[in-house]
């Protein structure tokens, strides 16, 4: 892998956005994330002369010519979109709309920075402080991967680059490194299609029992940015559609692994219809579930991923639903889900009590880890299975 440190005059920057040279919408990015005080701040410092934090860029050969991705610096890059827009005419960045899809994000632009002198936009800087503004150079990092790069590297350079604390995650590795892939793409496709808007790309979520289920889940439920929402549910659904197919558990690490070299371990193809119907069949029961218990909707089984992964790939390797009326299968998760909130209340039954306590401390550490993903499925159907209602 090389590291080239240079640094870009925002004039040539504005010339390769017009020229269409930087996409900052690679699969990895994330959404719209800064809100216009930040922008402010940045820009202000910019204008002001003050050193930024470099900008990471992916480099590749594009036929004649080179293109590149961003890598860290999305939200950096934005506000200098939206701060210049077409306000001027020497200067300015002539399709800036493109970059970004909804009417919220695109009516940001033109925002006003604090000065000395008072609020700015970037139509009102007097002549003398636009010439300096084009000279200002942000510092960058050119990456291009070599035959030689080694997986670690391109893990590191993914996922601990990031400078301002957004930190691009390992499940952006993986879609980064496997976009075309059936499994991933499949899994996408339940929850979410894809609209591309100029140079801005969203992710639209799709309405159905997938969806509605796995938006109780706290750290989706929490995320304002939609295209966040849609990667956080995506991560979801491919660890479950990868279980459906294979009936193992797999730490996230070796997902990612797979999919970088396309390891035989880690099945790449789309889920049979038969998988599917499974799938949703068991999202159906929990969907109707969370409607008949607000206790259940509300618990660590509906909200925490840890413990929603157990619950679902419990139901997709056991049939409850055979065993149980939806009514009573609710009732008994229902308990379950107590038991992991008040376990004062778990009834004197030793067996009980010992299989909830092993559930219970198999959920504090190294949850991913694969023997404690078994220890706590297997619990949990075996505590669903005891409850005496």
């Amino acid at each position: 892998m090389n590291y080239r440190n240079s640094e870009m005059k925002i004039d040539q920057l504005i010339s390769y956005l017009n020229e269409d040279k930087i996409n900052l919408s690679p699969v990895f990015q994330r959404g719209h994330v800064w809100k216009v005080p930040t922008r402010r701040k940045l820009m202000r410092n910019i204008v002001q002369g003050r050193p930024i934090p470099a900008i990471f860029l992916y480099k590749e050969a594009a036929g004649t010519r080179y293109s590149y991705n961003i890598l860290d610096g999305k939200q950096r890059l934005e506000s200098v979109i939206l701060f210049v827009a077409s306000s001027r005419t020497e200067i300015g960045v002539r399709e800036w709309h493109k970059y970004f899809f909804g009417a919220s994000h695109r009516l940001q632009s033109g925002f006003s920075i604090e000065l000395p002198e008072g609020d700015k936009t970037f139509a009102e800087l007097d002549d003398s402080i636009v010439r300096d503004f084009r000279e200002y150079a942000i510092p960058t990092v050119e990456i291009s991967l070599t035959e030689e790069s080694s997986l670690d590297e391109i893990i590191n350079l993914f996922v601990d680059i990031n400078q301002e604390g957004v930190a691009v995650s390992r499940f952006a590795v993986v879609k980064a490194m496997g976009k075309k892939n059936g499994l991933l793409s499949s899994s996408f496709d339940l929850i979410a299609e894809k609209q591309v808007r100029g140079h801005d790309i969203f992710y639209r979520s799709k309405r159905n029992e997938f969806t509605k289920v796995l938006h109780f889940l706290k750290n989706v439920e929490s995320t304002s940015d939609a295209n966040s929402k849609v990667d956080r549910m995506w991560e979801r659904m491919l660890e479950l559609v990868l279980f459906v197919q294979t009936k193992q558990h797999r730490p996230p690490t070796e997902i990612l692994k797979g999919f970088i070299t396309n390891s035989e371990s880690i099945p790449m193809r789309r889920p049979t219809s038969a998988q599917v119907s499974e799938l949703r069949r068991i999202f159906k029961f929990l969907q109707e579930a969370y409607a008949m218990s607000t206790s259940l909707a509300t618990s660590l089984l509906a909200i925490n991923q840890v413990h929603f992964y157990t619950m679902a790939t419990s139901l997709i390797d056991v049939d409850l639903l055979s065993e149980f009326s939806k009514e009573e299968l609710t009732a008994r998760l229902e308990r379950f889900a107590h038991y992991l909130d008040s376990p004062t209340d778990i009834p004197d039954d030793k067996r009980l009590k010992s299989m909830m306590k092993i559930y219970m401390a198999e959920s504090q550490t190294q949850t991913t880890h694969i023997g404690r993903r078994k220890v706590r499925h297997k619990n949990l159907i075996d505590v669903v299975r005891s409850i005496n209602l």
